[in-house]
């Protein structure tokens, strides 16, 4: 009997099979180098800009999609050895501009929402050489957007390898809609509008209302309300009050709470005049946030109200190192160079402030009051024609003007409106230090002296900067006086 016979496997089968297996097995290993290395590289990123993000579902409504930006770099700040670009610079940048602010890495991202979910996509590419170094993607409840930060603020940090805060022990979920209307009073601020200061104050108090335990918007109101106050939207001693409380109501519901400390650290600067309380405030808000251009700028402010240019000058300058296209950074950096005489470099930052904000009428009467501090008369004059042929100069607080235009020969208007100002009512009067810088101009000392009493007694948030004006008399007795009653020293000579 024959034997039975085995069906033969053909051998070219056989071959074509271990190729393919060959094949795949290359692919995955290519595959995963790739990712090795791209995981590597990602790991030596120590410089990004996380750029706004784009709104797939709603194009128009662009608060959503910064926030993610906003949030996710808050969230960075927090990081030390992360330079991580400030949220103003930013949210400025588009295309190819990001390669002013000289990063290593950027991230972008989408957000789409459909029905009840919201989907995330993210990409982080060097800038060198446009190597895409991550990509990823998230879906979550669209009813639930401070999860949904947290994630992607915690994936792009674990990306980095970076070595994020301890969580805080008061790990807080804030309630949906508070949490929306949070989320757009920051928007609001960032903005930077009288208008959308107003805005941001109305959205912030909703999330402070709707969710009466929700820190970061009892912070944030604090310091919208400080803002709207140096705006001159509202008088100090009407607003001010309400602003320590939203600040202390953050610090006593999460003592570790960096943006709360910051809150309070501004109203003990800017109002109650703490000098100390401050620096404690605003020292552990830079623990919190080292990376945050923002709580650099203010910790340099404070270095200003103490006389301490060069400390102050430092501050600012690590500020605008994380945050280069902010203008409130400029300006004080400007302000700070005015104080120390080195007129050259307040100019340039005053002009970089103007080139930023084009449409911000402040600036360009910013620039006009260094030009004339260093002497160029004709250019000053001919910034305010500018502001006043294009309409822009109504803008501006009636002193502002009058103070320019005595200093370029004209007078006549300071000396109109301070003359008024005598026989005003109280709820017609323009902060007091307004009318102190009109008497300046004119060389008024008695009425100089006089209304910068009046501003103490406003606690004018503005005083604290006061001493290191030019043209504030510093030989003159009463400016001692001045320095003693604020517990303040005479500002650094040079």
């Amino acid at each position: 009997m024959e034997p039975p016979v085995t069906p033969a496997v053909h051998s070219g089968g056989r071959r074509w099979i271990s190729l393919a297996a060959l094949l795949a097995a290359t692919v995955v290993l290519i595959w995963a180098g790739a990712s090795w290395r791209a995981r590597v590289a990602s790991a030596q990123i120590r410089s990004l800009a996380v750029l706004p993000f784009s709104d797939l579902t709603q194009p128009n409504e662009d608060w959503l999609a910064a926030s993610f930006a906003g949030e996710i770099i808050d969230h960075l700040a927090a990081v030390s050895g992360l330079h991580v670009v400030g949220r103003t610079s930013a949210l400025k940048i588009k295309g190819d501009e990001v390669k002013q602010l000289g990063v290593a890495a950027t991230l972008e991202g989408s957000i789409a929402q459909s029905g009840d979910r919201l989907h995330i996509a993210l990409a982080m590419t060097r800038t060198s050489d446009g190597y895409r170094l991550w990509s990823t993607s998230f879906d979550r409840p669209a009813n639930d957007l401070h999860t949904a930060l947290e994630d992607v603020a915690g994936a792009v940090g674990r990306r980095l390898q970076l070595k994020t805060p301890a969580p805080s022990a008061r790990r807080y979920q804030p309630a949906s809609q508070a949490y929306v209307a949070y989320l757009q009073g920051r928007y609001l601020f960032d903005q930077a509008t009288t208008e959308a200061l107003n805005r941001a104050q109305e959205r912030l108090e909703q999330a402070t209302a709707g969710d009466p335990n929700f820190v970061p918007a009892w912070a944030w109101l604090s310091i919208v309300r400080e803002y709207r106050v140096a705006a001159g939207m509202a008088r100090p001693n009407r607003l001010m009050p309400a602003s320590r409380d939203a600040a202390e109501r953050a610090v006593a519901l999460d003592p570790d709470s960096g943006i709360g400390h910051l809150a309070l650290g501004i109203v003990k600067l800017q109002y109650d005049w703490d000098w100390a309380g401050a620096k404690e405030e605003l020292d552990r808000a830079v623990k919190a946030f080292p990376e945050s251009a923002f709580a650099l700028d203010w910790l340099g402010r404070w270095f200003q109200s103490q006389g301490r240019m060069t400390e102050a000058i430092a501050q600012t300058e690590r500020a605008l190192a994380l945050d280069p296209l902010s203008p409130a950074a400029l300006s004080d950096a400007a302000a700070q160079y005015v104080s120390l005489q080195q007129l050259g470099r307040a100019i340039s930052y005053a002009r970089k402030a103007v080139d930023l904000s084009p449409d911000d009428p402040a600036a360009h009467a910013a620039l006009a009051n260094v030009l004339l501090l260093a002497g160029d008369k004709e250019k000053s004059r001919q910034i305010l024609a500018e502001l006043r042929s294009s309409g822009a100069a109504a803008k501006l607080p009636t002193t502002q003007l009058a103070s320019l235009e005595a200093r370029m020969g004209d007078p006549q208007d300071a000396r109109q409106l301070l003359n008024a100002a005598e026989d005003l009512p109280d709820d017609q009067l323009l902060p007091a230090v307004e009318y102190a810088q009109l008497a300046a101009v004119l060389e008024d000392w008695d009425r100089l002296f006089s209304w910068t009493e009046e501003a103490f007694g406003e606690r004018d948030v503005a005083l604290p900067y006061w001493p290191g004006s030019p043209l504030v008399p510093k030989s003159d007795p009463r400016f001692d006086a001045f320095l003693a009653q604020m517990n303040l020293r005479a500002p650094e000579a040079h």
